[in-house]
């Protein structure tokens, strides 16, 4: 069954797949007019303008756990850059030691951004994941380099935070999966990095499913063989932060103690605001054994004390506030 979806990727991915496209995005522009979803400028779900500065406001990822009071500690062997070492993994926010997860986003939660990301996600504009797609690696890439800079060169695992059922019926389509798959296939992941959907809720399939189902066919990683899952919570907008934290609480699994040990892990998601799931997702890779060493996003929201991203000046059409976010 596997077969005939790999060959549909190559075709959808070699040049004469490319080429047509292209051709129908002509086509459909033509039957079904489209305009930018940030200025509404014609012809196109993202124009080249809009493209252009969005590029440039996330040409350096940057550091975003600062204010995501939800996070996680970081191992004790990946300590952020610039902080003491804390000498726990386990600490709290109140901990003078706390050391929270490093996060790496690759530009701020705002304006076009912002406006890309919830076409994207909510909209059913899945054209964009092709510009999407080098954000995201931008930031997975700079996480990598600091992890091994930290952490000599061990194999990776990229593991999206699943989305939840509802928003999976809704879309018809999980957008971090849309994302990866092309990282994979223009080959913008890190080298020794594969990703795989190793945590899924605990409703949805429970442990033992989950373990059936770890690891996509041929994957190979330390601690790990045979096949690979699909990655519930409830939507998250809206919500304070203690109430985000309550309500992933407990929802995921990766499986039973030990089922991921060795495995090191970098937890993926399109968007930080508190970090409750991604916390979750790290609590359920910790719980089987893997070792997390951090997460990468596309957008952080700023942080309350200060703005640790790049200038919303650089965003086009920035806003004062952060605009909604739906997991």
């Amino acid at each position: 069954m596997d077969m005939p979806l790999r060959q549909l990727d190559r075709l959808l991915y070699s040049r004469a797949g490319q080429k047509c496209a292209a051709a129908a995005a002509g086509l459909a522009a033509v039957l079904a007019p489209v305009c930018c979803v940030v200025c509404g400028a014609p012809d196109s779900s993202l124009c080249s303008g809009c493209a252009g500065l969005i590029r440039r406001g996330t040409l350096h990822p940057y550091f975003a756990q600062e204010g995501a009071d939800a996070l996680p500690a970081a191992e004790p062997a990946a300590p952020v850059p610039g902080t003491p070492p804390s000498g726990t993994a386990s600490g709290g926010c109140g901990d003078a030691s706390f050391t929270p997860l490093p996060v790496m986003a690759a530009g701020l939660y705002a304006g076009g951004l912002a406006r890309t990301l919830l076409a994207f996600k909510n909209r059913g504009h899945t054209d964009l994941a092709g510009f999407l797609a080098p954000v995201l690696a931008g930031a997975v890439q700079a996480s990598v380099l600091r992890m091994r800079r930290d952490s000599g060169s061990p194999p990776l695992v990229l593991v999206p935070v699943p989305g939840t059922a509802a928003s999976r019926r809704k879309r018809g389509y999980i957008p971090l999966a849309l994302l990866l798959r092309r990282l994979q296939h223009r080959q913008l992941l890190p080298a020794g990095c594969t990703e795989a959907f190793l945590v899924s809720p605990v409703k949805a399939h429970g442990p033992a499913e989950t373990l059936r189902r770890l690891w996509k066919a041929g994957a190979p990683v330390p601690g790990l063989s045979g096949p690979g899952p699909a990655g519930s919570r409830g939507p998250q907008k809206g919500l304070s932060r203690k109430a985000r934290r309550r309500s992933v609480r407990g929802t995921l699994t990766a499986g039973p103690p030990g089922a991921l040990a060795g495995v090191n892990c970098l937890v993926v998601d399109d968007v930080l605001t508190t970090g409750a799931t991604i916390a979750e997702t790290v609590r359920a890779l910790r719980a089987a054994g893997a070792t997390v060493l951090g997460a990468a996003v596309i957008a952080a929201t700023p942080a309350p004390s200060r703005n640790t991203g790049p200038a919303i000046a650089a965003v086009p059409g920035a806003i004062p506030r952060a605009v909604e976010t739906e997991s």
